[in-house]
């Protein structure tokens, strides 16, 4: 499948002032030793669609370059009325959504989590209670140019997004800024090296006996949407602002990377001071190190989550339990553009496959394939 270079260039490459940097998730993370750790990423929200826990073991350096998925787990959490919710594995693989359709937490409800693995192994968390989020005030962007990158640097031209939003009155608030894009696809599938796509058995493309050169492109069989998400950390603390309005928060950095209307979802979390410690520290070792492949493995290690089988395993990941706020607006990448800025866009390389005029069975529309990064659902406030 073809990756977005550009888009994966432009927000890999980022660095934020403040409290707001890039750093990879971490699931990517790869330890400096041949330790593999437990990984639990849990999210409950009041919102559905964000609730979910992953489940992985951290990378062996010596054994794999991937973190593998713990499948089969029983995982279940509680509420502060003893209220059971079970969680069941889905798509992909270590990934587990509620067995309710439907579940979501709720503003002051408090929640614990429970794993108990296929071998065995018992991991709980500690109780988290889910604070209110203030609403999104107001949204703005501007296009703006960092001159110390060259002019075919895709980091140099780009949207800045800021918002303004009141903080609760309550103090101890903590917040979090994540977002999502989604463009329509007109290619789902493409295959290299003279590869061609199995329309019967795999779906996927299938590689030649002897590899060449043609890239072929298969145009999507109906409505299809690539997901892309921030890939850095954006916390906050209301220690200094307690109570008032914040204004001119910068929560993203959107790449110019063609002119059409640029889709954007943001969500504004409130997660509570575990989750904030957590991501701080990593956003800390991140600015004195240089690079998250410098982080101590101990900066990682859960604030909230234990083993119950062994006391002294280390586990890595949070149980982050948190309300949230959306806004869906349109950029829009033509308007008040300065003289001589054009977008930085890369040609899709490849020719556009077609059935041979006359042929028989023939396919040439690939399936939009579901999973993290792909939809067929038409996108909340979608517009195009």
């Amino acid at each position: 499948m073809r990756l977005n270079f550009l888009r994966y260039i432009f927000f890999a490459s980022l660095v934020a002032l403040g409290t707001w940097a890039c750093v990879n998730p971490i699931k990517d993370f790869v330890q400096v030793n041949a330790t593999s750790f437990m990984t639990i990423e849990a999210d409950i929200s009041d919102d559905p669609e964000l609730c979910k826990i992953r489940l992985t073991n951290s990378a062996n350096r010596l054994t794999s370059v991937l973190a593998q998925a713990v499948v089969k787990a029983e995982v279940y959490v509680t509420d502060q009325d003893g209220i059971k919710t079970v969680f069941k594995e889905g798509i992909p693989a270590g990934t587990y959504f509620p067995a309710i359709a439907g579940f979501k937490g709720k503003v002051g409800s408090s929640y614990k989590l429970y794993v108990k693995t296929l071998v065995g192994k018992q991991y709980e968390s500690t109780v988290e209670t889910m604070r209110g989020v203030p609403d999104i005030e107001n949204v703005i962007n501007r296009f703006e140019t960092f001159d110390q990158y060259s002019r075919v640097d895709p980091r140099r031209a780009g949207f800045t997004v800021y918002l303004d939003f009141k903080d609760l009155p309550s103090e101890g608030d903590y917040y979090m800024w994540n977002w999502k894009h989604y463009e329509k696809l007109d290619f789902c599938a493409t295959c290299s090296d003279g590869g061609k796509f199995d329309f019967v058995k795999t779906l996927d493309c299938v590689q030649p006996k002897f590899p060449n050169d043609q890239i072929l492109n298969y145009r999507c069989n109906g409505n299809c949407w690539d997901i892309s998400t921030n890939n850095d950390l954006n916390v906050f603390s209301d220690v200094l602002t307690n109570g008032q309005r914040v204004v001119g928060r910068q929560v993203a950095r959107i790449p110019f990377d063609g002119w059409k209307s640029y889709y954007f979802r943001l969500e504004q979390r409130s997660i509570t001071k575990n989750a904030f410690n957590f991501y701080q520290s990593l956003i800390s070792q991140v600015q004195s190190s240089g690079s998250l492949f410098d982080v101590p493995a101990e900066t990682r290690f859960s604030m909230n989550i234990k083993s119950l089988s062994d006391p002294t395993e280390k586990v890595l990941g949070i149980f982050n339990v948190f309300s949230v706020r959306k806004k869906i607006f349109i950029i829009d990448r033509k308007t008040n553009i300065p003289a001589g800025e054009f977008p930085i866009v890369f040609p899709v390389p490849g020719e556009t496959y077609a059935c041979p005029p006359g042929s028989t069975g023939c396919q040439d529309l690939a399936p939009c394939i579901e999973g993290p990064t792909r939809t067929k659902i038409t996108p909340e406030g979608w517009v195009f």
